[in-house]
């Protein structure tokens, strides 16, 4: 049993994998378009991720502020998170689990935009442009599958006729 114990502990963390990444929203940001030309509203305004990420968006500026997904120019914001009123020194973090493109912008200071991009967990190998799948958990699972299928045959001392 303490072998099973040992195994499951080294093998549970796979399954729970999660990155972190932080943005912080940028002083000034409220008082003009500045941050617009220097890309430095949400900084990073850019981020590429791998899905299961945290990101964690922090308010280092004086005035309140929102993580708000989608554009401002469209009619259904917020509906993939919100991050609602952000005081000075407020966190705010979304796990973004699936590929895709997420815009995102402050809902009160609307030139205040930005990106993240969560990539496909496959990899691409630069020389042929082939992709390489990762097997993972899936392979971490059949081991299990199989260390407790022969845990159970020998404790159970099953004979298998053919």
């Amino acid at each position: 049993m303490i072998s099973l114990t040992l195994l499951l502990s080294a093998v549970v963390p796979v399954f729970a994998e999660e990155t972190s990444v932080s943005v912080n929203i940028t002083g000034g940001s409220e008082a003009s378009q500045n941050c617009v030309l220097s890309k430095s509203c949400y900084d990073p305004t850019t981020i590429d991720v791998p899905p299961k990420t945290i990101v964690t968006w922090t308010n280092i500026d004086s005035t309140a502020h929102t993580v708000t997904s989608g554009e401002p120019s469209e009619n259904n914001t917020g509906v993939v998170f919100d991050s609602d009123m952000m005081a000075p020194q407020a966190t705010y973090s979304f796990i973004f689990l699936s590929p895709g493109t997420y815009n995102y912008f402050c809902s009160i200071h609307p030139w205040m935009t930005g990106e993240v991009i969560v990539a496909s967990p496959l990899t691409t190998n630069s020389s042929n442009n082939a992709t390489t799948p990762e097997f993972g958990p899936t392979a971490i699972l059949v081991f299990i599958i199989s260390v407790f299928s022969a845990i159970f045959v020998a404790k159970n001392r099953l004979v298998f006729r053919f």
